[in-house]
């Protein structure tokens, strides 16, 4: 019964990690600026900053998600599927348009 909201948990999980890394090797060589006025702040310092402080967002945001699941599957399942859409349409805008 939890297969489908895990998956979709997952799905969300992996695209942030896929940001995550590809925001730090990009920012590194110089090829982009974090859009993220949030994250700029971390990023700004040390790239190794930047995963800390976004690998933090990731894991509490898994645990608590996680939590949730348990109680309401189906929310959580559309939630993380709406999340990840949103993610990848709001990261792809900003990589490609660069705003």
């Amino acid at each position: 019964m939890l297969a489908v909201p895990l998956r979709s948990l997952l799905l969300l999980m992996v695209i942030g990690l896929i940001d995550l890394v590809s925001t730090a090797v990009l920012h590194a060589q110089g090829l982009i600026v974090e859009m993220n006025p949030v994250m700029r702040v971390f990023i700004d310092r040390s790239e190794w900053l930047f995963v800390l402080a976004k690998g933090a967002t990731l894991l509490i945001a898994f645990y608590v998600i996680s939590r949730y699941i348990k109680s309401h599957p189906k929310f959580v399942s559309k939630a993380c599927l709406w999340g990840s859409g949103a993610y990848v349409a709001l990261w792809s805008t900003w990589f490609i348009t660069g705003r």
